[in-house]
């Protein structure tokens, strides 16, 4: 298992890496500074497995897209929940000359024969949030997001940590091995596990509410996104006030946003995991061209080190934890974010 101290510092790398890029200037000066005006135009094509409305992908995408710009890059970016789809926009990436193809791997057995074939015929394939063993073993370069072993774990560890017992964890998507792991491993550090498959929009916290009431003895819940956990705090409350408001119940969460901020601060949610979603989007795009330089031209220091660290391990970019301790410093540290975008 990888130690913490161990995690800490390689999400500490790629937050310093991206930052050192963009502390050199504005995207014109990154490129200058990186002499890309040497190297042939890049085409990566970036195919994963979210929802086209999960905010989650749309942090991906944003930083998907500002790589893109700062360095020159033809994204082709496609979201979508169906494995069939992915795989032929896969194929047809290959076809039509995509020099590097990251993608997610939530369902593998769907996408295995597909992947493995491009990585054999000369495509650099890079995985991101979900699959780093399982493309390891297909010929993927390399993963961007964190090791879901992991944070299921720490995940758990918490929950034990606050005295919880039963967890109820709810999954929104059928067939996605990150959400199963998720679960399986923060349910091995408790008592007991409960596995809830939804469907956002189908009566979400009804169904949450009513697997509450069945079992008393349920005092945790664990949620993967923002649809989901505002329809989980909604049934918790339900099931408070059903049960004369006695009823303890921790809520977790798989995500990072203004809402979810918004939920810490009031209470709704006791944690929230941070994966980084804009370096999920930003490094492999990134790196991509990165990697092209180093072939082109004797290369720096800084472009060096970070080509041989991530070739020989990937970047972790998590699980950071989030809760009413860090949640202000973290809000201001996304504004700043947020305005900086904005001026450049």
């Amino acid at each position: 298992m990888i130690r913490p101290d161990s995690l800490r510092g390689l999400i500490l790398l790629a937050t310093v890496a991206v930052l050192g890029l963009i502390a050199a200037g504005c995207a014109e000066a990154a490129r200058e500074r990186l002499g890309l005006g040497l190297a042939p135009p890049m085409s990566v094509a970036m195919i994963v497995h979210g929802a086209e409305d999960d905010p989650f992908w749309a942090e991906v995408r944003a930083g998907a897209e500002d790589a893109a710009r700062t360095f020159d890059v033809n994204l082709f970016w496609r979201s979508t929940p169906d494995a069939e789809e992915r795989v032929r926009l896969i194929d047809e990436s290959v076809q039509q000359g995509f020099e590097v193809l990251v993608v997610t791997l939530s369902d593998p057995e769907a996408l295995s024969e597909v992947v493995s074939d491009a990585a054999l015929i000369g495509v650099t394939v890079y995985v991101v949030n979900v699959g780093a063993d399982i493309g390891a073993q297909l010929g993927a370069d390399s993963y961007f997001g964190q090791v879901e072993t992991v944070a299921g774990l720490a995940v758990g560890d918490r929950l034990v940590e606050a005295g919880s017992t039963h967890l109820l964890c709810v999954q929104h998507e059928q067939l996605n091995l990150a959400l199963e792991t998720r679960c399986n491993r923060a349910g091995s550090r408790l008592e007991q596990l409960t596995t809830l498959k939804v469907e956002p929009g189908n009566g979400v916290e009804e169904q949450i509410e009513r697997a509450l009431l069945a079992d008393p003895s349920i005092d945790a819940v664990l949620t993967m996104n923002t649809a989901v956990m505002n329809g989980a705090a909604a049934a918790i409350d339900s099931a408070r006030s059903t049960e004369g408001g006695q009823r303890a119940v921790i809520h977790a969460v798989f995500e990072l946003n203004e809402e979810v901020l918004d939920a810490i601060e009031d209470g709704r949610v006791e944690f929230a995991v941070d994966q980084q979603p804009y370096l999920q989007g930003y490094l492999p795009v990134a790196y991509s061209r990165l990697v092209q330089y180093s072939e082109l031209t004797q290369g720096d220091e800084l472009a060096d080190a970070l080509l041989q660290w991530i070739a020989g391990r990937g970047v972790l970019l998590g699980p950071g934890f989030i809760d009413t301790h860090n949640v202000a410093r973290v809000r201001a540290a996304m504004q700043r974010s947020s305005a900086a975008s904005a001026d450049e």
